[in-house]
């Protein structure tokens, strides 16, 4: 698991590469398998996934000039050795409430601009704030509570639902994407993360133990939940969900998609209490933050992933 999942923070960690990732050793892009849209998932043990629900819950609105102050000085952050590898599911359910409640936030996450008059995302990269809007934050909504009422996730932080990358149709990233330098990244991402015609893509049980000596955990909530961690939706307000998978991965990891410019470097996003966004589970409302930032090693500390 520690070797497929190193290739993802690769692509993750590396903002400024446009290209399309490579496979991981031993794996390809001919392998990967789109199964259908949320609903049509694929085979898998109990508990099956239901039916999808094709009309999308109303936004509330949304104050986000109140709810989503600058980060103070003395904001805590979230840092990598907050979190650990193979977890299993209840520990991981565990931690996921621990986070929740903690003042610990996202590094460098989105806040509302006053005087751009917008809610911006600090850059990863040297440039301007990333300006986003109803577009991407409905649609990341949308793709959370599908995902926790279909199965696919469990918690909205790293160690399960936590981190994005970006599907750019081929035809789309030679006639305006890839035509960007680097100098308008921002721009760019601006362009990106309100385009409906991008999907955006989740590895779910990104830290969560499916594997045992390389081979799939015989539980039939781990099978389901390894069977259906690669998923994408369109940037739209009702999207639906679609799975895909890679028979020759171990974890079922998929890096790449026919079809798509894979840009690795997407967002991070994590509930916590004073969110600025917020989403609804089993009728709870939770609240979350988006980051263009990965977790950041602890300073003077040479802590990293535990």
């Amino acid at each position: 698991m520690r070797t497929i999942t190193a290739v993802i923070f690769f692509t993750f960690l590396a903002p400024l590469l446009p290209l399309t990732a490579a496979a991981a050793p031993g794996e390809s892009a001919a392998a990967v398998q789109l199964l259908g849209s949320s609903g049509q998932a694929a085979p898998a043990p109990e508990p099956a996934a239901p039916k999808a629900v094709k009309a999308a819950r109303p936004a509330a609105p949304e104050d986000w000039q109140a709810l989503c102050a600058p980060p103070a000085p003395s904001e805590e952050i979230i840092y990598q050795s907050d979190f650990r590898w193979d977890y299993t599911l209840p520990e991981m359910l565990a931690r996921f409430e621990e986070v929740y409640a903690s003042p610990k936030r996202l590094d460098k996450r989105a806040y509302w601009d006053q005087a751009a008059g917008s809610l911006v995302l600090p850059p990863s990269y040297e440039g301007a704030p990333v300006k986003i809007g109803q577009p991407l934050v409905q649609a990341l909504r949308r793709h959370i509570e599908r995902a926790l009422e279909l199965g696919y996730a469990d918690a909205v932080f790293f160690p399960d639902m936590g981190h994005s990358h970006l599907l750019v149709p081929d035809a789309l990233w030679e006639k305006k994407y890839d035509k960007y330098p680097a100098s308008e990244y921002s721009r760019m991402y601006e362009d990106m993360l309100g385009d409906p015609a991008i999907q955006i893509f989740y590895h779910t049980a990104e830290q969560l133990k499916i594997l045992q000596d390389k081979q799939p955990i015989n539980d039939a909530q781990l099978l389901f939940r390894r069977a259906n961690r690669n998923i994408a939706g369109f940037i739209k307000p009702d999207a639906e969900l679609f799975v895909y998978q890679n028979p020759e991965s171990d974890a079922n990891t998929v890096h790449e998609v026919p079809g798509y410019r894979w840009w690795g470097a997407g967002f991070n996003f994590s509930a916590q209490k004073d969110g600025c966004f917020t989403y609804v589970r089993k009728g709870r409302t939770y609240r979350f933050d988006i980051s263009l930032h990965d977790l950041p090693m602890k300073p003077g500390s040479g802590e990293d992933w535990q």
